[in-house]
């Protein structure tokens, strides 16, 4: 990882989270395509019974958990709490923030 997160912000208004890096830089993520871009298990086909990654439409983010320095893990409107996205792995698939 190349850059340390100062802020994490969830923006319910607008549907994402947003994460202010120490280079300046700021990175969204829509609801949506993160929970979808969950990392677990379960959500990638490694459980019994679990084929494909979810296809979650309308999820809403209800709290933000750090995971030791290294991630956070969200608590989705689906129940789902278990996926642990790295901060790497945050950089990797966050998108840049407009207005």
């Amino acid at each position: 990882m190349s850059r340390r997160p100062e802020e994490v912000k969830l923006d319910r208004e607008n549907g994402r989270i947003i994460i202010k890096w120490d280079d300046g830089s700021r990175l969204q993520y829509l609801y949506d395509p993160l929970r979808n871009a969950c990392p677990c298990a379960g959500c990638r086909g490694h459980s019994p019974g679990e084929v494909e990654p979810p296809n979650v439409v309308g999820a809403i983010c209800r709290g933000i958990y750090e995971v030791g320095t290294y991630a956070l893990r969200f608590d989705w409107s689906d129940g789902h709490t278990t996926g642990i996205y790295t901060w790497s792995y945050l950089e990797e698939i966050g998108q840049p923030v407009i207005a």
